[in-house]
């Protein structure tokens, strides 16, 4: 097989092309999206679970778990998904120590509504997104506006 010749006027071209590429691949490696986390929704149509994948960058402070629970807190992207808690639930603290999440919730948890899970339905699926995207984390200890909520299982 033999590769097709390349004209004097098609080399600056390529050139120009192949700087681009490189420079563009230099830019995106090192400024890359984040990491690809997959979170679990109910549906909103039926009782089954459904997957959401997003590529989440920590903040200068934050660790990935807390740049995690508050992706997570904010409810999946598509409509066609149930948020895990009433609509403005956010972290008031969230840290790891040893191999235990503790997560402090504000009180809007505890107010149903908004076509959220039930309580004790998103406190479970929060539990499985956590187990599920951080193997390190072992228990989780759940607080809504500074009182502990169920206990792990």
């Amino acid at each position: 097989m033999t590769l097709p010749h390349i004209s004097d006027r098609q080399k600056p071209f390529i050139i120009a092309a192949a700087v681009l590429f490189a420079v563009s691949f230099f830019f995106w490696l090192f400024k890359m999206p984040g990491r690809r986390y997959v979170m679990v929704f109910p549906s909103a149509d039926s009782k089954r679970l459904d997957m959401e994948e997003r590529y989440i960058r920590r903040f200068r402070g934050q660790n990935s778990v807390s740049s995690f629970v508050d992706e997570l807190l904010l409810g999946p992207e598509t409509e066609r998904y149930r948020p895990l808690f009433t609509p403005g639930t956010r972290a008031v603290s969230c840290f790891v120590r040893g191999k235990i999440l503790y997560v402090n919730l504000s009180p809007e948890l505890l107010e149903e509504g908004g076509g959220a899970c039930s309580i004790r339905e998103g406190t479970d699926l929060f539990r499985k997104n956590i187990h599920r995207n951080f193997n390190n984390i072992k228990d989780i200890e759940m607080f809504a506006d500074g009182r502990g909520m169920y206990e792990n299982r």
